[in-house]
């Protein structure tokens, strides 16, 4: 438990150092420099430079009840919700990998390798929430963040191959029914060029109306690191949760068949989604068929 609240605590504050990122994100400049790293935050409305006690990750926008201290402007939830997301995000996805790696975490010498697992997971769960807010704001996709996932993935496959560990999906035994069981390569490559290949179809189909080349290339990168056919999973998740938000705001009016949506927030969802539930998703789609 204590752990726990520690990695919540821990959560927070990283989750409120991606709301500055996100927020600071200039397209034509890195996503790491001096301006957004060493800048003091302020009021996007009044400009007024904001004091430690204002800058509290979560409690801080809950006292101010939204709004800032000076002007009362209503503050974005952007920023509890990207905080809050990634405080429960590193306390569930170690938990994940506790579970996915039960068996080897019983022989007596895994946990450095498997610390270095939850460090790569944590890593991509705060990188597909600095995608989803940047991609929201701007409706692009850094390539340094598919970048860091693409590194990532092959970190990923090296230490599976390296340490001869298992290469487990997300699917759980469900993954058998696709092959490239017994390849831990074809099975990151072929998940590689699935997700290139089955977006840019799109990107092509679409002539770049649907969705941009920032989600081919984050779904390529997430090919590599979560393998085939977990990918497709993604897709299919990222697909249905995207077609729902799309009905919504069509009903609602606020947008038309031609506006632009970020499908970065999407893709996202899918992947965190096929990484928690992948196999619970999966039993639930063969119950649909008896």
């Amino acid at each position: 438990m204590g752990i726990s609240i520690l990695l919540f605590i821990i959560g927070l504050a990283v989750g409120s150092f991606l709301n500055v990122l996100a927020i600071r994100y200039d397209p034509d400049r890195p996503i790491f420099r001096a301006q957004s790293l060493l800048g003091r935050s302020h009021c996007p409305h009044c400009k007024r430079t904001l004091r430690w006690y204002e800058l509290v990750p979560l409690i801080s926008f809950l006292v101010q009840w939204g709004r800032c201290r000076s002007c009362g402007i209503r503050l974005s939830l952007q920023y509890p919700l990207v905080e809050l997301i990634t405080g429960i995000l590193f306390v569930a996805v170690p938990l994940k990998l506790v579970a996915l790696h039960a068996f080897e975490l019983r022989v007596g010498d895994a946990s450095p390798w498997f610390f270095g697992m939850v460090g790569i997971y944590l890593m991509l769960a705060a990188t597909l929430v600095f995608i989803s807010a940047v991609d929201a704001r701007l409706t692009i996709i850094p390539n340094q963040s598919n970048l860091l996932i693409a590194i990532a993935g092959l970190i990923v496959l090296a230490l599976t191959l390296w340490l001869e560990l298992p290469d487990k999906s997300f699917l759980a035994h469900y993954s058998w029914l696709f092959g490239f069981e017994d390849s831990v390569i074809a099975r990151h490559i072929v998940g590689m060029l699935f997700g290139v290949a089955f977006f840019g179809v799109i990107v092509f189909l679409s002539r770049g109306r649907g969705m941009g080349m920032g989600d081919v290339k984050l779904a390529g990168a997430l090919g590599l690191l979560f393998g085939w056919p977990d990918i497709a999973l993604v897709s299919f998740v990222a697909f249905i949760l995207g077609g729902i938000f799309g009905i919504l705001v069509l009903m609602r009016g606020t947008k038309t068949l031609k506006s632009a949506v970020p499908f970065g927030p999407f893709i996202a969802a899918g992947a965190l989604g096929v990484f928690f539930c992948g196999e619970a998703i999966m039993r639930w789609y063969f119950t649909l068929f008896p």
